[in-house]
């Protein structure tokens, strides 16, 4: 588990120069709606948190449960999600350019990137 329990911390992190981040777990209370964390690299975290217009460029989610994450508005733009739980996680009117969404599962079923460009106005 890491030591950044906060978004403050987290952003502190980041602005710190830190762009790897495993273990860490935020709760729902926390928000990083309109955070800047282009290009961090999320393993084996917990974030069941809004990402409403963050810039989450070339950003790596490994592992991850992202349930009922909010990615609405944001820029994904050559960003991965892989190996994640997705359930109940929105994307609604997210910048998807480049976008790999791959070994993925929701609801108990895999899903990949044939999935999400399918459905992405159901995510």
């Amino acid at each position: 588990m890491s030591d950044i329990t906060t978004r403050e911390q987290l952003l502190q992190a980041y602005r710190s120069g830190q762009r790897y981040f495993e273990g860490l777990e935020l709760e729902i209370t926390e928000t990083l709606t309109d955070a800047v964390l282009s290009g961090a690299v999320f393993r084996h975290c917990w974030l069941n948190v809004d990402f409403i217009r963050a810039d989450l460029t070339s950003c790596q989610f490994l592992e991850c449960s992202l349930k009922t994450a909010d990615f609405s508005h944001s820029n994904l733009t050559n960003a991965t999600i892989q190996g994640c739980t997705v359930e109940d996680t929105r994307f609604s009117q997210a910048i998807v350019t480049g976008f790999v969404f791959e070994q993925n599962s929701a609801y108990g079923q895999d899903t990949g990137q044939q999935d999400f460009d399918d459905f992405i106005y159901f995510f």
